[in-house]
């Protein structure tokens, strides 16, 4: 072979194996072991919902009905005025129905007294004589107001504790038809039947108490127990757990028939995937006291596939020339993987004055005033492309790595919004016939970015506010 067709095989060579070089692509190649495990989810704090707990408190009324007397004193039974011999009086009172309300977190039980009564005169000569009020007509008989009020509460074992006492006992009004004076004896009879009645009420309060005690909610709050730790369904194999730990109590207060204790849950939600799964209903704990309302606080999981990731680069940088020292290349395609120590590698291939695939790794990080996931320190994977850089130095360029950081980004707020959406509605329901959910998610900040086998995980929690509206089936 001649000198010069030695030279120009040689040329061929060489070019042979430039080209083979430029088309090389070799970033490493990684298992799923050498992967680092995605972390635990961060610590956070007991979540709070609040929850207006209603329960219709009529059986209260009923306890109190069966407890206080319906009749206070008798016409036949005549008593003295005094130590006077010659003046007796005698009265009768019948209790109506009681009513209710409620005002300043205290339950009112409301009843009227109409009363009939008789004065009796002996004179020293002469037969005994006779007047009284009330006993023409029911309707026109004087009146007698009874108010009771008790503050309602629930003890650490779900019963009603009541301690009640008297609020107001007097005439129903200050017109003459509701006071009873009887003149032949010159004595007011009203007050009497007032003193009678408080003597009366005074020794039921204990009953009314201890009766109003017997009252068991429990069996209520078990059902309402098992709704809150039943899983949420989010979506497709996504579900949202609860995690109640523990019921607290705070103000009571009422509106019509129904008594609202203003409780709170505290509890530990989460999103888990995969089948429904089993949760085993712990007991009902004890009712514990205070309410400092912190809101609640999710772990909201996103995966973004490398393929995606791939696309969503590739789109940025498709057709894109880049020129460097007067040579210049067109970008084809970029294609994202994985790397041990959660590093990212990127491998952007291009065709023009030089042809081949350049790989740069570095570690995702989220920028929050974008809402997208970078990689701020992306630099040239030295240890893939040391045979294309030998080859075509001028590719090793600051404006190129540059460039390279710039597109290298990821939006994450699609990932992000659509766990909102969904969190949002699942906080947003009812739970069987008796348990609604309400919630609004304030903010939703990531917490972490990790590489996975499966893609980049992005890791948030949402925090925001909620309660529930728990009412007693009727």
């Amino acid at each position: 072979m001649t000198p010069g067709r030695r030279r120009a095989a040689l040329f061929v060579l060489f070019c042979l194996a430039l080209a083979q070089a430029c088309r090389r692509e070799k970033p490493a190649t990684i298992t799923t072991a050498q992967l680092d495990s995605l972390p635990a989810p961060p610590p956070l704090p007991l979540s709070h919902f609040n929850i207006p707990l209603v329960y219709d408190y009529t059986p209260v009324l009923a306890v109190v009905e069966r407890a206080v007397p319906r009749k206070f004193g008798s016409i036949d039974s005549v008593r003295m005025v005094g130590d006077d011999p010659n003046r007796h009086y005698a009265y009768e009172a019948v209790r109506g129905p009681f009513t209710t309300f409620v005002s300043d977190s205290e339950v009112h039980l409301r009843a009227t007294l109409t009363y009939a009564a008789r004065g009796y005169f002996k004179p020293r000569f002469g037969p005994t004589i006779s007047a009284g009020c009330g006993g023409d007509s029911a309707a026109d008989r004087p009146r007698v107001t009874v108010e009771l009020i008790t503050p309602l509460t629930l003890t650490s074992d779900w019963h009603l504790s009541s301690r009640a006492r008297i609020g107001r006992l007097g005439p129903a009004s200050s017109a003459d038809r509701d006071r009873c004076t009887v003149s032949i004896i010159r004595y007011d009879v009203t007050q009497r039947v007032i003193d009678a009645a408080r003597d009366a009420l005074d020794s039921h309060l204990p009953d009314i108490d201890r009766k109003i005690s017997r009252v068991d909610l429990g069996s209520h709050f078990e059902e309402w127990w098992g709704l809150l730790n039943k899983p949420i369904r989010l979506t497709d194999n996504v579900w949202l757990l609860l995690g109640p730990e523990r019921l607290r109590m705070g103000e009571v207060s009422g509106a019509g028939d129904d008594l609202i204790v203003d409780a709170g849950l505290d509890a530990r939600p989460r999103i888990v995937t995969g089948t429904e799964p089993h949760v085993n209903v712990p007991p009902l704990p004890p009712l514990a006291r205070d309410t400092a309302a912190t809101g609640f606080h999710i772990v909201l999981g996103g995966l973004m596939s490398y393929a995606d990731a791939s696309k969503t680069i590739t789109d940025a940088l498709r057709g894109k020339p880049i020129t460097e020292e007067g040579r210049t290349v067109t970008v084809q395609s970029a294609r994202v993987s994985p790397l041990p120590q959660g590093r990212l590698a990127l491998a952007v291939t291009f065709t023009g004055d030089a042809n081949g695939t350049l790989v740069f790794a570095g570690k995702p990080a989220y920028d929050r005033n974008a809402g997208e996931l970078r990689v701020p320190d992306l630099d040239y994977d030295l240890n893939t492309d040391s045979e294309i850089i030998s080859a075509y130095s001028w590719l090793r360029s600051d404006a190129l790595r540059e460039l390279f950081r710039e597109k290298a980004r990821i939006p994450a707020d699609l990932l992000i919004a659509k766990g909102r959406s969904l969190l949002t509605d699942g906080l947003n329901r009812k739970l069987g016939e008796s348990v609604t959910l309400s919630a609004q998610v304030d903010s939703v900040d990531v917490a972490g970015i990790y590489v996975a086998a499966p893609g980049i995980a992005v890791r948030a929690v949402a925090s925001g506010s909620a309660g529930m509206k728990v009412k007693q089936k009727k």
